[in-house]
């Protein structure tokens, strides 16, 4: 191909690429004035139905080369941005009701409001609230996710009775210790032998887990989970789902824990090795996954292993997503590891919570997109 020929495709694209812009800056203002329409109607930014017409008709009429999963990936990034706009103008919208005095009682928590939240300790860095609120209001759910910092968890439990929490997500460090608590937990909590999600049916608390499902998307986005062997660092709830969900997908785990017994008695559970933490240097795979809350915000400068260790690894997962990338990552990706954070682990895991207390399909990539907003200007 000549020099000539390449600057004049090239010059192609450009003049290509100034067309879309102009024809995606017309989408957005037509967005916007749909989004006007919304907020005066008081109907949600979110429209599944919706979104899911648009993503058949662009199947109709592509004529390729894309893939329709490429078509997919580019209009899911269009229609994000487009929801952006129309929530920006639902805030100001609000924002003037409460200026004026006319704010809709559907905006506020009443008698009728479901109550939802997270007990954990800390929970003051929790994204949770700021996920499960968007959704319940993009679905137009009369609902409000709280954050419970619990000292006494027993007493949380009574209170969740006693106040008719519906829901609630268990966190650090109870997801075990909540079982004995309980009324009732499903097979995969069993399995599990930790809970991260409770529903209140009646006077009685049912538990489940949704972290190992959330577990297994984070990692696979990295490598398959099957014949490979994974490296888990920590032996509390979250190592639990992650270890159940990586030996459910045909996956090798060797346990690695700073307390023994504790670490022995997960691998025995799911007929993996074990090895003491001071021995990770004698330890290698293909992936490391730290479970731990070690290199957790407030405290970022922490690592959960030494850096040495991590070019013996293709991969490194933190299950942490604030900060954003811990020590851990930033020294892994230094190392040559592919890495991935707590993110998508955290998300689909709140997703399927999310289904379980509402029957409801949340906006999955609006939930993602406020908490990557959010954790990048923290």
């Amino acid at each position: 191909m000549s020099k000539d020929t390449l600057n004049n495709l090239r010059r192609k694209i450009e003049n290509l690429d100034v067309a879309l812009l102009k024809l995606l800056n017309e989408r957005a203002e037509v967005s916007v004035q749909i989004g006007k329409l919304k907020a005066q109607d008081g109907l949600s930014v979110y429209d599944r139905c919706r979104e899911e017409a648009i993503y058949r008709y662009l199947a109709q009429h592509s004529q390729g080369p894309l893939k329709i999963s490429d078509i997919n990936k580019i209009f899911g990034e269009i229609i994000s941005v487009s929801r952006k706009l129309q929530s920006s103008i639902a805030c100001n919208e609000s924002e003037s009701q409460v200026k004026s005095g006319s704010v809709s009682n559907k905006s506020t928590p009443s008698g009728n409001t479901s109550v939802y939240g997270i007990m954990g300790n800390p929970v003051a860095h929790s994204m949770s609230p700021l996920m499960h609120n968007a959704a319940f209001r993009l679905l137009g759910i009369d609902a409000i996710y709280l954050p419970f910092e619990v000292k006494d968890l027993p007493g949380a439990v009574a209170g969740m009775r006693a106040l008719q929490i519906r829901g609630a997500s268990v966190t650090h460090p109870f997801k075990t210790r909540v079982l004995e608590l309980i009324d009732e937990i499903d097979i995969t909590a069993k399995k599990v032998g930790a809970v991260n999600t409770l529903v209140l049916e009646g006077d009685s608390i049912y538990g489940t887990n949704t972290d190992w499902a959330g577990a297994v998307r984070s990692i696979e986005g990295l490598l398959p989970i099957k014949n490979n062997h994974f490296v888990v660092v920590g032996a509390g709830g979250a190592a639990r789902a992650v270890v159940y969900g990586i030996t459910r997908k045909g996956g090798k785990v060797t346990v690695v824990n700073r307390t023994r017994d504790k670490g022995l008695a997960l691998a025995e559970t799911f007929d993996a090795s074990f090895a003491p933490l001071v021995d990770i240097v004698k330890v290698s795979g293909d992936c490391l996954i730290n479970t731990t809350s070690v290199g957790m915000y407030p405290k970022v400068e922490e690592t959960p292993v030494p850096q040495g260790v991590l070019s013996r690894y293709k991969a490194v997962v933190d299950i942490i997503y604030n900060p954003f990338k811990t020590r851990l990552l930033k020294e892994a990706e230094s190392a040559g590891c592919m890495v991935a954070n707590g993110l998508d682990m955290f998300i689909f895991q709140g997703v399927e919570q999310f289904k379980i207390w509402t029957g409801e399909e949340p906006p999955v990539q609006q939930m993602k997109d406020l908490v990557v907003e959010e954790l990048e200007t923290t």
